[in-house]
């Protein structure tokens, strides 16, 4: 962001705050033209997008964001997403493959050969249990 649009913005913000407080002293209500204008500014940005000035996949959810947020009926959006994830992630664990168990790698085999070879401990402790029965 340069340092222009920078400005701009802040400009912006103060112009908003300032006209919201003055509509204020006058008795206007802020809460209502906030509610009114910030989905219709995010309508008319997705309609834009939509008519050929950028992605039309954003615009689209824009626009619906903003659609969503005049009927008040936004909370159905994040029901509607937490439902989906839900349903994906039961699919994947439906979906998923069982694997097959797997035995031990080649050098644990080896491993373990070489540890239960026969030693001389072994003979001999097999020679005594020999000679007491």
């Amino acid at each position: 962001m340069s340092e222009r649009s920078g400005k701009f913005l802040l400009g912006l913000v103060l112009l908003l705050i300032g006209g919201l407080v003055l509509l204020d002293q006058f008795g206007i209500d802020s809460g209502d033209i906030l509610r009114l204008l910030i989905p219709g500014v995010l309508m008319l940005y997705g309609a834009r997008k939509i008519l050929g000035h950028g992605s039309r996949f954003w615009g689209v959810i824009v626009f619906l964001l903003g659609f969503l947020l005049l009927s008040g009926k936004l909370h159905l959006l994040f029901h509607s997403i937490v439902a989906i994830g839900v349903i994906y992630l039961g699919y994947r664990l439906i979906r998923q493959k069982p694997t097959p168990p797997q035995g031990p790698s080649e050098w644990e085999s080896r491993w373990a050969k070489r540890m239960l070879k026969e030693d001389d401990l072994d003979l001999w402790e097999r020679a005594v249990t020999r000679n007491r029965q």
